[in-house]
C-alpha cells in the first residue's frame, strides 16, 4: 500500500490543489485533498495525479492481408500492448465482430488496458463491413440493440448508412438499456442525430458537412475552404453545441488519411507492419519511393496528390476545422478523445496523443485536453449515468511542475500508471471534497481553475 501525493490533482471532474491517493493491490483504495491521513503508508510525491487515459474510439484489430498462423489474436494483443506502453488504461473498440473483443477480455493479462467495445455497427444498406447488423425499422432496431447488449457491448455504434427513422428507433431501444449511442454521420447528419436523442457523434468533418454517405478525407477537408460551406458548417456546429452533444473529433485520423507524406513519415510506422502488414507499402515509399508510390497510394489507399491550389485549399480547410474545434469547446460541447487506431498509419496508444496535440494547436489549454482524455471520456462512455467512481480508469502520475504539465507528445514517456482501471473500493471518502458541491467546506485547498487558454493563432504551428 502506497500513498501518492501531488500539488495538483484532477479527480475526473475538477482540478484541485494538493491531493493524495492511496493505492492497494493495484487499485485506488482511498483519496482526498490536503495532507494524507497520518500513518496511511509510504508516501511518493509527484507533479500531478490524474485518472488513467482513455481512448474512446479505437479499432483493436490487424492482419488485413495475411493468412492467420498460430495465435489469431496476436495483432489484437499487439495493439493493446502498444496502448499500455503509451500509458493508455482504457480502450473502447468501436465496430468489429464481438468475438475477438470478448476473447481478449476473457484472456486479459496483467497490465492490459481495460477493453470495452460496441460490437458490430448498426447500419442500413449497403453493407460496408461484415461486422454490421442491419436496422430498417423498430423491431430490427430492438433486436440489434438487444444482441450487442447481450454480447457485453458498453455502447451502441450506428453507421453512416442509417436513415433518421431507424436511427431514432435504435436510440429509443438503447435508452431502455441505459446504453449511449455513438453515431457516425452520413445519411443522418450529426444535427439530425442529436435531435433524435444521440449525445455522442464522431468525426468532426462529417459532423459539419451536409448529410451524405461520405467523401475522401482530403476532399472533405478541402470543402471547408469554400465560404458557403463554412457558413453552413458554423450553423450545424451551433446546433450541436446548443443541444449538448459530445463530439469525438478524430482530426488526426482524417489528416493521416489525407496527407500521404505525413502517413509515410509516421515515426513508429515500422511497428505497424507486423500488426497490419499493408503498412509496409507506406514504409517502402520513404525517400525517393514516395514519388513512385503516389499512384499506388491513390489507387489502393485513396490519397489525392495535393499540391498548388489543392494543397492551399486543404490548409485553409484544416485551419477552419481547428477553429471549429475551439468554437465547439467554447460553446459548451464536450470533446471526447479518441484515436481511430488501428487506422491508416495510426499507432495504437500513441495515436491518442497525436490527436490531443492537434487540440492544443487549436488553442485548447493543456488541462482541458487532459480532462477530455480522462474524466470527460469516462462520462461519455457511461452516458453521464449512473455516477462513476473518480478513478474508474485508474491512476496516472505526471512529473515536474504542475503549472507546466507535459504536453501530449511527451506523455507516453512522462506518464506513470500507478493503478489500473476498474471499480474502486468507494465512490467518495470522508474528508474528500464532494464532487457535486463545488463549495464543499471539507475542501480546504479549494479547486484550481484551469490555466488560461492560448489563442488559436498562438497555438497553431
Amino acid at each position: 500500500m502506497t500513498v501518492h501525493t501531488a500539488p495538483l490533482l484532477y479527480d475526473g471532474l475538477r482540478w484541485r490543489a494538493e491531493g493524495w491517493v492511496r493505492v492497494a493491490g493495484g487499485r485506488v483504495a482511498d483519496w482526498g485533498t490536503g495532507a494524507p491521513p497520518p500513518g496511511a503508508g509510504p508516501v511518493e510525491r509527484h507533479g500531478a495525479l490524474i485518472p488513467g487515459l482513455v481512448d474512446a474510439c479505437a479499432r483493436i484489430t490487424g492482419y488485413f492481408n495475411r493468412m492467420i498462423e498460430g495465435d489469431a489474436l496476436a495483432p489484437h494483443r499487439a495493439c493493446l500492448a502498444m496502448c499500455a506502453e503509451a500509458g493508455v488504461t482504457v480502450v473502447l473498440g468501436v465496430g468489429g465482430h464481438t468475438e475477438p473483443y470478448a476473447a481478449l477480455d476473457h484472456l486479459a493479462r496483467p497490465g492490459d488496458p481495460l477493453l470495452l467495445w460496441t460490437g458490430p455497427v448498426l447500419d442500413g444498406p449497403p453493407v460496408t463491413t461484415t461486422a454490421t447488423r442491419l436496422v430498417h425499422d423498430g423491431p430490427s432496431a430492438r433486436r440489434a440493440v438487444a444482441a450487442v447488449a447481450a454480447e457485453g457491448a458498453r455502447l451502441v455504434r450506428t453507421g453512416a448508412g442509417l436513415d433518421p427513422g431507424p436511427l431514432a428507433e435504435v436510440v429509443a431501444a438503447a435508452r431502455e438499456r441505459g446504453m449511449p449511442v455513438l453515431h457516425q454521420p452520413g445519411r443522418t447528419g450529426a444535427a439530425e442525430a442529436v435531435r433524435a436523442g444521440v449525445r455522442l457523434v464522431q468525426d468532426l468533418p462529417r459532423c459539419l458537412l451536409p448529410p451524405a454517405a461520405g467523401r475522401p478525407a482530403a476532399a472533405a477537408v478541402r470543402a471547408f475552404a469554400d465560404p458557403a460551406v463554412r457558413s453552413a458548417a458554423a450553423e450545424r456546429l451551433r446546433v450541436l453545441t446548443g443541444e449538448g452533444a459530445a463530439i469525438v473529433p478524430l482530426l488526426h485520423s482524417w489528416r493521416r488519411s489525407a496527407l500521404l507524406e505525413e502517413a509515410v513519415a509516421e515515426p513508429r510506422l515500422e511497428r505497424l507492419v507486423p500488426v497490419a502488414p499493408f503498412h509496409r507499402y507506406l514504409l517502402d515509399m520513404r525517400g525517393p519511393g514516395l514519388v513512385f508510390g503516389r499512384r499506388y497510394a491513390r489507387e489502393h489507399f485513396g490519397f489525392e496528390h495535393l499540391k498548388g491550389a489543392a494543397r492551399r485549399e486543404f490548409d485553409d480547410g484544416w485551419a477552419f476545422l481547428l477553429d471549429a474545434l475551439a468554437t465547439a469547446h467554447g460553446g459548451g460541447a464536450a470533446l471526447v478523445a479518441g484515436s481511430d487506431a488501428l487506422g491508416l498509419s495510426l499507432v495504437p496508444g500513441y495515436g491518442l496523443y497525436d490527436e490531443l496535440a492537434w487540440w492544443e494547436r487549436a488553442g485548447l489549454d493543456r488541462r482541458t485536453v487532459l480532462a477530455a482524455a480522462t474524466g470527460g471520456a469516462l462520462d461519455a462512455l457511461a452516458g453521464h449515468a449512473p455516477p462513476r467512481t473518480p478513478w474508474a480508469s485508474g491512476l496516472v502520475a505526471l512529473p515536474g511542475d504542475p503549472d507546466t504539465l507535459p504536453g501530449p507528445g511527451a506523455l507516453p514517456a512522462a506518464c506513470r500508471v500507478l493503478a489500473g482501471a476498474g471499480e474502486t473500493v468507494r465512490d467518495r471518502v470522508p474528508g474528500s471534497a464532494d464532487p457535486e458541491n463545488p463549495e464543499d467546506p471539507e475542501d480546504p485547498a479549494g479547486s484550481v481553475p484551469p490555466a488560461p487558454p492560448r489563442s488559436p493563432q498562438e497555438a497553431r504551428p
